[in-house]
């Protein structure tokens, strides 16, 4: 039995634990709440009831939210509420750490024991919750792609538990975009063959679907069955960290066309090799050099990650436009970073 534990709205649930008089209020972090200007990097759920979005600009998720409170973001401060939160949870049973906010956790022998997965949930919520203020979502069921996807039906604080025929009855009607692992270019490939939902998926034979995706033919099969197992390692390493496109220019740049054509063509590339990994970034930065001093660098991290160009790209010149536009640049590139997971930094509370 595996549990998939999932920070509801993380980044904004750690700001209202630290301030009590954001509890319960619309809470956005965004870029510089000082200048009014910048773009959404997390919103809690009372912001995001109002229509408030990660990558929104500063001056529209004000026009939807008028009442909204803006934070600036505290990366050092949710990578330390994070490991706190990892390090309780790898007290419970295994647990393999998917993202700064989310967890897999292998709790087989405590339902042999004789407890049931909603009781080691509720245990979890009630825990982060009383010590750290921050909510949770929780999946279970008999694998991971269970687990992640039961997560996800209910936020925020939600428990919900499927098994295999369980699954198969609630999301085999839902579209093919939805099955955990399939990413927009997969998704949309299968609807090119007319494979539009999960249950479409599940009746294509595994080796057609092998013969046409390799290995992640076969993983496409086994998920949108329920059926796709693997363990949950408390020792998984890390995956790849960051990829990266630049450019050296042959004199020093200043023509705002060239910039942003500059910049789309990395975002786009980038965003082509992260679904061809099937991967998506939580960090976009934008590094420059002038003549040929130190690469300088400025960075914005998003609570939900993305592989979108669009999003990159407004990122990207945002950072660009905020902190180098007024000096002519002779290399510019757009780097992703935690394309997978997040380093984590310690910071000492008692449960």
């Amino acid at each position: 039995m595996i549990l998939l534990c999932d920070m509801n709205s993380f980044f904004a649930s750690v700001h209202q634990s630290q301030d009590p008089a954001l509890r319960g209020k619309p809470v956005i972090v965004a870029g510089d709440p000082a200048k009014r200007r910048g773009i959404v990097v997390a919103a809690s759920y009372e912001a995001k009831a109002k229509g408030v979005y990660t990558t929104m600009r500063y001056y529209e998720a004000k026009k939807s939210c008028p009442d909204a409170i803006f934070v600036p973001p505290n990366h050092i401060m949710y990578r330390r509420y994070s490991e706190t939160i990892m390090r309780f949870l790898s007290r419970i049973a295994p647990c393999e750490v998917a993202s700064v906010d989310e967890a897999y956790l292998d709790i087989t022998s405590l339902v042999e024991k004789g407890h049931p997965p909603k009781e080691v949930a509720a245990y979890i919520q009630r825990k982060l919750e009383h010590e750290l203020l921050i909510p949770c979502s929780i999946g279970a069921g008999p694998n991971k792609v269970i687990a992640k996807m039961c997560a996800d039906v209910k936020k925020p604080r939600g428990f919900v538990q499927m098994g295999t025929r369980q699954f198969q009855s609630y999301f085999w009607p839902q579209a093919v975009s939805k099955l955990h692992g399939c990413g927009e270019k997969t998704a949309a490939r299968l609807k090119a063959r007319g494979i539009h939902t999960i249950g479409q998926l599940a009746a294509v034979p595994d080796g057609q679907l092998k013969a046409l995706y390799g290995k992640k033919g076969e993983y496409l099969h086994l998920a949108a069955n329920g059926m796709y197992y693997s363990r949950v390692n408390p020792e998984r390493k890390k995956g790849e960290k960051s990829i990266g496109a630049s450019r050296t220019f042959p004199f020093d740049v200043t023509e705002t066309t060239l910039i942003k054509q500059t910049v789309q063509e990395f975002c786009e590339r980038l965003a082509a090799t992260l679904r061809k990994k099937e991967k998506k970034a939580k960090t976009v930065s934008i590094e420059v050099k002038f003549d040929y001093r130190q690469t300088l660098s400025r960075s914005i991290s998003l609570e939900e990650a993305t592989d979108d160009a669009e999003e990159m790209y407004r990122i990207a010149m945002y950072l660009y436009s905020e902190y180098f536009s007024e000096r002519p640049v002779r290399l510019l590139g757009v780097r992703l970073n935690n394309l997978v997971e997040l380093e984590f930094e310690q910071l000492k509370f008692s449960f």
